[in-house]
């Protein structure tokens, strides 16, 4: 109850900017359009036929979703609301609940919009949807958690250049502009010790052949699990000080 109370105090938050809500939505619809109108006109890449770039697109505009919940989290110290809040009985799971939530309906609102605009587009409607979406959210925990642990050590500024690097480490190390197989070598060995390019290709098996790729599952859900206990940690540890 107390993490649900802090989070519609969040979510009222994130409502109050929605120039950056409309941005972190706008922006991967317009190049989803982009990309896969321009590719049925040349066929001059794979990864940008439909249900290939529909995944990484939504799994690509969880990014925002890092620096939304950084900047948010960041802001909140900088200004000292966290500091008054410290006297509150909240532990600081609750406060990283409390943070996460809200942003999860985000997430929720960009993957069914994003499949709206894939279906105009022809990714065909199936069943495997649906499970896509579960598993989607669980992705989208990655990127939230991510931008919780950056605002808990960074200061307000510095949120947004250091989860604009994180942008770019996702859209090249994830094969959501091209196939890793096409590079290889190093390139494609660090690609896949990250969750990125394993979030994508879990996302892709599900949509075609209603598949769970067990090994891509394994990675991400280590990494959902170390990095949000880390920002827990790390946000204690800035409660203590």
């Amino acid at each position: 109850m107390k993490t649900l109370i802090y989070s519609k105090r969040n979510l009222k938050e994130l409502l109050n900017d929605p120039i950056s809500l409309i941005f972190i939505i706008g922006l991967p619809v317009f190049l989803l359009i982009f990309m896969v109108s321009l590719n049925k006109s040349l066929s001059f890449n794979e990864s940008f036929e439909v249900e290939n770039f529909v995944p990484s697109t939504i799994i690509f505009s969880y990014t925002f979703l890092t620096m939304f919940s950084g900047m948010l989290i960041a802001k909140d110290r900088t200004s000292s609301f966290l500091s008054r809040m410290f006297v509150s009985p909240l532990k600081a799971y609750n406060y990283i609940l409390g943070y996460m939530f809200p942003i999860l309906i985000i997430a929720l609102i960009q993957t069914v919009i994003l499949y709206i605009v894939g279906f105009i587009l022809g990714l065909a409607v199936t069943i495997n949807i649906l499970y896509s979406i579960i598993f989607l959210l669980i992705i989208s925990i990655l990127f939230i958690s991510l931008g919780l642990l950056f605002g808990s050590v960074l200061k307000d500024q510095q949120v947004g250049p250091i989860t604009s690097i994180l942008i770019q480490v996702v859209a090249f190390l994830s094969g959501m502009w091209f196939s890793l197989d096409l590079i290889g070598g190093a390139f494609k060995k660090v690609g896949y010790l990250l969750p990125f390019a394993h979030s994508v290709d879990l996302i892709r098996d599900i949509i075609k052949t209603n598949s769970i790729n067990t090994k891509s599952l394994i990675v991400v859900l280590i990494y959902i699990i170390g990095i949000t206990v880390l920002a827990i940690l790390v946000f204690k540890k800035n409660m203590k000080k």
